[in-house]
Parts: structure tokens; C-alpha cells; sequence
């Protein structure tokens, strides 16, 4: 008979895959744009081609664990956690290449972040009398 702690540990497991999924995704993004950022030296320069592989192999591992992740977790649940990239992808343009946050921004990021709690975690229904 399993124990509580491995029964908790055995579920959250697809989670934390899903969410280095999410993680790497955000990452290869992030070194893509680094890479076409030194284009003004050439496209097809050998440190371009090293900084795109890398790029597309990081991008690749968030595949492979979104894979493994799908496995477990249902797809109506992991896919719109996947739009935690935007909330990476924003602060991350905005730490790696100086891009703006303006006010809109931040409101959908926000939006979009919850939203993905009610499609995650959804509110029990209201009964009406």
C-alpha cells in the first residue's frame, strides 16, 4: 500500500514536468529573439548558427516535456497553462531586452493569469433558488 506522501508526490510529478515545459519554452523564446538580435553581423555567421541551435534545442526539451507532461495531465488543463509563457516572455523582454511594460500590458497579462486559475481551479457552481 502506498503512503500519503508518495500518492501526493506521484500527482504533482506530471505538474512540475509541465511546468519546465513551460519554463524551456519561455527560454528558447527568449534565445531566439537573442539570436536574431545580432543579425546586423550576418545571418549566416557561424556564432548566429551556435546561438539558433541552442535556441532550438532548448525549444525542443519544452516539447519533450510537454510530452511526458500530457501523459498525466489533461489536455484542457495544461494547455491554457501554457499561456503562462506570456507572463514569462513579458518580464524576461523586459529584464534581457530592455522592451517596455506599459499599463495595458500588465492588465492582460493579469487577465490572462486569471483566467487560467478559473480554467484550472473552476469555481464551483452557483446554485440558484
Amino acid at each position: 500500500m502506498k503512503s500519503m506522501s508518495q500518492s501526493s508526490n506521484f500527482k504533482i510529478i506530471p505538474y512540475i514536468i509541465l511546468f519546465v515545459s513551460i519554463l524551456f519554452s519561455i527560454c528558447g523564446q527568449l534565445l531566439m529573439k537573442n539570436a536574431m538580435i545580432h543579425t546586423h553581423e550576418g545571418v549566416f555567421t557561424w556564432e548566429f548558427y551556435q546561438k539558433l541551435s541552442l535556441a532550438i534545442t532548448v525549444y525542443c526539451l519544452g516539447i519533450v516535456n510537454w510530452i511526458l507532461a500530457l501523459r498525466s495531465v489533461k489536455l484542457s488543463i495544461a494547455y491554457p497553462l501554457t499561456s503562462l509563457n506570456y507572463v514569462g516572455i513579458l518580464f524576461g523582454s523586459y529584464y534581457f531586452f530592455n522592451e517596455v511594460i506599459t499599463l495595458t500590458r500588465i492588465v492582460g497579462v493579469i487577465t490572462i493569469f486569471l483566467g487560467v486559475l478559473l480554467v484550472v481551479n473552476p469555481l464551483k457552481k452557483f446554485k440558484f433558488r
